[in-house]
């Protein structure tokens, strides 16, 4: 009975600690769920994968820095995606976003270093 409850308060704990930091970031799920496996924030990031930019939330950036981390161990030519930078507010990373999308930066951030040293040389 002891374990049940103090699951339970566990379990009960996250899921507030992972309202309370949507409703921080001014989360809405009914606009903010922006793709099956996005939902928008202040964070922006370049998905190397898919080829885009988004603005997530601080789990999803966290997650991609992670990525990339891991991407440093493999031999690949490619990182999976880059975590950017953080942002004010969610509008003021969907204006970074329009500016960087429009200039074509994004692919430049996947090639890894010591690749881009090759090319040079």
């Amino acid at each position: 009975m002891k374990w049940t409850l103090l699951l339970l308060l566990f379990h009960t704990h996250l899921a507030w600690s992972a309202d309370q930091s949507k409703s921080l970031a001014g989360y809405d799920p009914v606009v903010d769920s922006i793709a099956d496996n996005y939902e928008a924030g202040p964070f922006l990031i370049y998905d190397c994968q898919e080829k885009h930019w988004v603005c997530v939330l601080e789990s999803y950036y966290k997650e991609c820095a992670e990525k990339r981390l891991n991407d440093a161990t493999n031999k690949s030519t490619h990182h999976s995606c880059a975590p950017i930078g953080e942002f004010p507010t969610k509008k003021s990373c969907f204006q970074r976003m329009l500016f960087v999308t429009t200039h074509n930066h994004g692919t430049r951030f996947c090639v890894k270093d010591e690749w881009k040293n090759k090319a040079v040389k």
